[in-house]
């Protein structure tokens, strides 16, 4: 019973689909680029899974966190999250929406400008599954 329960969690869902979005951000920029970086004015950035899934918390999931409070703004932010993800995104070859394409360039574009890349968003804080153990 207790397992149904994480599995079915607002954060295993934002999880899931930061994980979906940032793969399938990789892949199109492999696809553009030949590797994984995202490159505006001569700028370079290296993608990884993990540093691509901080971006998409920090830049897109808390400012509705933040404005809304912790259930409704995950709730929201979710709601985003999917909408960037092509429609039947649960198929062998996830891909992008265009909504989802547009989102992400404009979170890069202002890590070219300076905004923080791969950071935790002040006041949230990684922590192990059932044990509470801060990781970040």
């Amino acid at each position: 019973m207790n397992a149904n329960l994480v599995v079915h969690s607002p954060e295993f869902r934002a999880a899931f689909l930061r994980s979906c979005i940032a793969d399938a951000y990789i892949s199109l920029m492999v696809r553009i680029n030949g590797e994984a970086v995202y490159i505006e004015d001569g700028e370079r950035i290296e993608l990884t899974p993990d540093r691509v899934a901080m971006n998409i918390l920090y830049h897109i999931e808390a400012p509705w966190i933040n404005e809304f409070g912790q259930e409704e703004g995950h709730r929201l932010a979710c709601d985003v999250l999917e909408r960037m993800l092509s429609p039947g995104y649960m198929a062998e070859n996830i891909r992008l929406s265009a909504f989802g394409v547009s989102e992400l360039r404009e979170v890069y574009r202002d890590i070219v400008f300076g905004a923080p890349d791969g950071e935790v968003p002040p006041g949230f804080s990684i922590t192990t599954a059932g044990v509470g153990e801060v990781l970040l």
